[in-house]
């Protein structure tokens, strides 16, 4: 047991010095991951924009082409009267 004595004082001593150490690397392991996950959903949610909005001008389009063909369809009727 006489032998452990010194050793014991040793060991607290590399225990408090790596165990700050140790929670600091697993901190930024923890904040590196959380901002890789943050920046990966949002670029999900930009390209979820970019196709929404692709999708609004297509019936956009889909919108004016009916109105043209209704405002013709609208003066053969006027004409037929």
């Amino acid at each position: 047991m006489e032998g452990l004595v010194p050793l014991v004082p040793l060991i607290t001593m590399f225990l408090f010095t790596l165990l700050p150490l140790a929670l600091l690397v697993a901190v930024i392991v923890y904040v590196v991951r959380l901002v890789r996950r943050t920046e990966r959903r949002a670029e999900e949610r930009l390209q979820l924009d970019k196709e929404n909005a692709d999708i609004q001008l297509q019936q956009t389009q889909m919108i004016s082409e009916l109105n043209e063909r209704l405002t013709g369809i609208e003066k053969v009727l006027r004409e037929v009267e």
